[in-house]
């Protein structure tokens, strides 16, 4: 596959109705006018209360949520990359993204690695401990959920085992929105790959996530860029930049890993 077509749904989620998400997103996904599109991407947590308490509204191991995702990704022949969900598993709670492909098989339920401790999130959940790698036809691709973006060792770490997009579903504040946006360019630049990254945009008294959805080239260059309000865009990745930034900047090929292991 040469270009790879995704379409972003940066969504204003309701902050008490977690069972309302869950039938309003279901509902968006089977309407939504995504033509051509070969992958979906949705934002971080829309079926959990926020701010996270204990009245988060957990799904058994993603059903019956996930039956109806793969139902979908069937129907409409496109892949869904579907943000995060509040997951009850044996294990513990965990902040999950499902991936399912356009055939509706389940690909990926990758848990979130890194908890951010000013939101409390480890009181809600288990850290995830695997890497978000899977692969669709022509390509191979990486997941991060929000605070993960700031650990640039866990991207190198999907780059090296050829991811060439980086799909990023986030609940991002409106105060830090330069941070994500400067995370996501230095993660796509450093690691000369695609990343998408799909961020809430609702607004509460004390807490408001700050959309600005974009995606970033392999080179840095900023192909899409959304703003504060509910929106759904599609955008076309060329997957040969992501060969042509590797040979014109030799980054991955001159890395030093025994050198690097020195010194952490």
């Amino acid at each position: 596959m040469a270009h790879l077509r995704v379409g972003l749904l940066q969504l204003a989620l309701k902050r008490a109705d977690p069972e309302g998400n869950v039938q309003d997103i279901l509902a968006l996904l089977e309407t939504t006018s995504s033509g051509d599109c070969h992958v979906l991407v949705l934002p971080e947590l829309w079926n959990a209360v926020v701010p996270l308490d204990n009245s988060l509204s957990l799904l058994e191991e993603g059903e019956p949520v996930l039956s109806r995702l793969k139902q979908l990704a069937r129907q409409r022949r496109v892949a869904i990359v579907a943000g995060s969900l509040a997951v009850r598993t044996a294990q513990g709670n965990r902040n999950r993204c499902y991936v399912v492909s356009p055939r509706g098989e389940l690909l990926l339920a990758y848990d979130k690695v890194h908890l951010h401790p000013k939101l409390k999130e480890e009181h809600a959940f288990i850290a995830g401990e695997s890497l978000g790698l899977f692969d669709l036809p022509g390509f191979r691709a990486g997941i991060l959920i929000c605070f993960d973006a700031e650990f640039p060792e866990q991207v190198r770490a999907l780059a090296l085992r050829g991811a060439q997009v980086l799909f990023v579903p986030g609940a991002w504040a409106s105060p830090y929105i330069h941070l994500w946006r400067t995370l996501l360019a230095a993660r796509a630049l450093e690691n000369q790959l695609f990343v998408v990254g799909v961020n809430r945009c609702d607004r509460g008294e004390n807490l408001s996530y700050g959309g600005h959805s974009l995606v970033v080239n392999p080179f840095g260059d900023i192909l899409l860029h959304m703003d504060h309000r509910p929106r759904f865009e599609i955008v076309t990745l060329d997957l040969e930049a992501v060969e042509r930034a590797r040979d014109k900047h030799e980054v991955l090929s001159s890395l030093r890993p025994a050198l690097y292991r020195r010194w952490l």
